[in-house]
């Protein structure tokens, strides 16, 4: 009879055995303060970095969640955005921003299970998850997700799905027109290169219905006004959305 063949919880336990030898062996530095790793650290990021994340507490704008606002801002009561209310998890600051360029640019996907865990530890209450009829992560172009090999915001979109029981819509929204990442351009240029990027695929899905939005980085918001635009045209009941990080600007 000829072997069976190992299957991937084995493959997975395994590999995890093999890394935790090589970091005991050859001791990584963090890649935010440069000092050893402990074994019972977070791969690439010690542990006094991770505490060093910088989580938004109230009071912030009640429409775009911008801190230290108490009710609504003066550029949201000037022109209010097109979502219900947008939410931030932490600042993007040295080690958050650290770990998402681990997770989404170096393609270290076990980041993905420490940055749902931050999430679903600080969702704010009025954001609650349950409120909502669907996730619905922020599409990337077919060509990055090939480049990638994964959406970011898809696998946070899921890690908090399988948490509030909530379903996660995968095809309502496609990025249809491939861009330069938002991340390399600066302001002014990022709201031009963004205009049309992404189609609505299934409006009668998303009618009269809740969604959340969720992304993983919210900078000049222009990422997320387009997606907001496109899916108005689905007349849904409310569009919200909730980012891991968020910039701010003084």
């Amino acid at each position: 009879m000829g072997s069976r063949p190992i299957s991937w919880q084995v493959r997975h336990l395994l590999w995890g055995i093999f890394e935790t030898a090589i970091i005991f062996l050859y001791p990584a530095k963090c890649r935010v303060c440069e000092t050893l790793l402990e074994v019972t650290s977070l791969r690439y990021i010690c542990a006094n970095c991770w505490q060093d994340i910088q989580f938004f507490e109230p009071p912030w704008c009640d429409i775009c969640g911008k801190p230290d606002i108490d009710g609504v801002c003066d550029e949201c009561a000037v022109s209010p955005p097109p979502y219900g209310k947008l939410r931030s998890i932490a600042l993007y600051q040295t080690t958050l921003q650290q770990a998402i360029h681990l997770f989404k640019f170096e393609k270290k996907k076990v980041f993905a299970q420490h940055l749902i865990q931050l999430i679903n530890a600080r969702i704010p209450a009025d954001c609650a998850i349950a409120d909502y009829d669907f996730i619905l992560p922020v599409p990337i172009h077919k060509v990055r997700l090939w480049e990638r090999g994964f959406n970011q915001s898809m696998l946070l979109a899921k890690g908090i799905a399988q948490v509030a029981g909530v379903p996660v819509l995968t095809d309502a929204l496609v990025r249809h027109r491939h861009t330069v990442a938002q991340s390399s351009l600066g302001m002014e240029a990022r709201q031009h290169n963004i205009v049309g990027a992404f189609k609505i695929r299934k409006p009668d899905v998303i009618h009269n219905k809740r969604i959340l939005i969720i992304d993983d980085v919210f900078t000049t918001g222009a990422t997320v006004r387009e997606v907001v635009n496109e899916l108005r045209k689905g007349n849904p009941a409310k569009l919200d959305v909730l980012t891991l990080s968020r910039t701010v600007y003084h």
